[in-house]
């Protein structure tokens, strides 16, 4: 467990991050309801509780062509504008009043929470997994998602644990 742990409400913690700028690694703690497929899903509601690393802050297209750089690739690729939503500074993705956090998925690494929860009780992923929409990487390999930031429970930066809120933190 890291030395230094807080508390900031989400609106705080989004200030936080754009006032400090620049691309940095992150251990992220969510809480989500993933949409699963309606054929033969004997399931009501699903709860993923789990733990990932990556990166925040990271431009795409300049993660796209160091990635194809690295493979021995051209430094081509130009990103298209998003499917949905608005970019809101280097971290954030807003739609219909939501705010949601760039993430840079790294694969492996994290050791911990990956729990879900059916209708209450914890199943084994293998018991959901066949009614979880198939998720596809974006160019290159480059895995990145827009995680809600009401979704986000915690969050390890700069050696720092914080827990996000939905409260203003006491002074």
């Amino acid at each position: 467990m890291n030395a230094i742990h807080e508390s900031l409400s989400r609106p705080e913690f989004a200030r936080l991050l754009n006032e400090r700028g620049g691309a940095c690694p992150v251990t992220i703690l969510t809480h989500t309801e993933p949409k699963l497929l309606k054929t033969g899903n004997p399931f009501g509601t699903v709860v993923r509780v789990t733990r990932r690393n990556g990166f925040i802050g990271g431009s795409y297209e300049n993660i796209v062509n160091n990635a194809q750089a690295k493979a021995g690739g051209e430094r081509d690729f130009e990103a298209e504008s998003l499917p949905w939503g608005q970019h809101a500074g280097r971290f954030f993705i807003t739609h219909k009043d939501n705010l949601y956090l760039k993430f840079f998925h790294q694969h492996g690494g994290v050791e911990g929470v990956d729990k879900w929860i059916a209708d209450g009780v914890e199943v084994p992923v293998e018991q959901v997994q066949k009614f979880l929409p198939k998720h596809k990487d974006g160019e290159a390999g480059v895995a990145w998602r827009a995680i809600k930031l009401s979704n986000i429970l915690e969050v390890v930066i700069d050696g720092k644990t914080i827990d996000l809120t939905d409260e203003k933190a006491a002074a």
